[in-house]
């Protein structure tokens, strides 16, 4: 009788009966670009949690939002990029190593590992130049940017992003 109860709590559990409620809603997305290379490949199939006005974003989260159109592009196509500050932060590049700096502090990106060059000039037109800043980004924003920094139009060149349009964080 134990071992029958117990399993009936694990059941109950396990199906979110006990308080948990349903879990977040996933779905799969396909990567248009290749400004997310490598961590997530021109064609890739990914994972992603769809979230609302309780997330809390947070600095290294990839996320899927919607653009307000202008340079950013098609306003109805989902663009993926990575939070690199939240905000209230302060945002440049580049430190004596070449490194981005939030808060004065160098950030440590594994995940770049095709940069732009260090020896352009910052240019408000395109997102080549690795060069910005310091952006101090506004409350309730987010300074977004691809991994594969040669190939991605991002928050360098568009500035920041509102947090409410962050629609799906990738889970995997």
């Amino acid at each position: 009788m134990r071992r029958l109860l117990l399993l009936l709590v694990l059941a109950v559990a396990a199906t979110g009966g006990c308080g948990g409620g349903a879990a977040p809603a996933t779905e799969q997305y396909t990567q248009g670009g290749g400004s997310m290379d490598p961590t997530v490949k021109a064609g890739q199939v990914i994972t992603v949690r769809k979230v609302g006005s309780e997330y809390v974003p947070r600095r290294g989260d990839i996320v899927l939002f919607h653009s307000s159109g202008g340079k950013w592009g098609d306003s109805t196509a989902p663009l993926l990029k990575r939070i690199v500050a939240i905000g209230g932060d302060t945002i440049a590049c580049c430190d004596p190593q070449g490194r981005v700096t939030i808060n004065g502090a160098p950030l440590d990106e594994p995940y770049v590992t095709t940069n732009s060059a260090l020896n352009e000039p910052p240019s408000p037109l395109t997102c080549l130049p690795r060069r910005f800043g310091p952006v101090t980004v506004p409350t309730d924003s987010l300074f977004v940017m691809g991994d594969n920094r040669l190939s991605s139009n991002d928050s360098r060149c568009q500035g920041p992003i509102p947090a409410s349009s962050v629609f799906a964080v990738m889970t995997g």
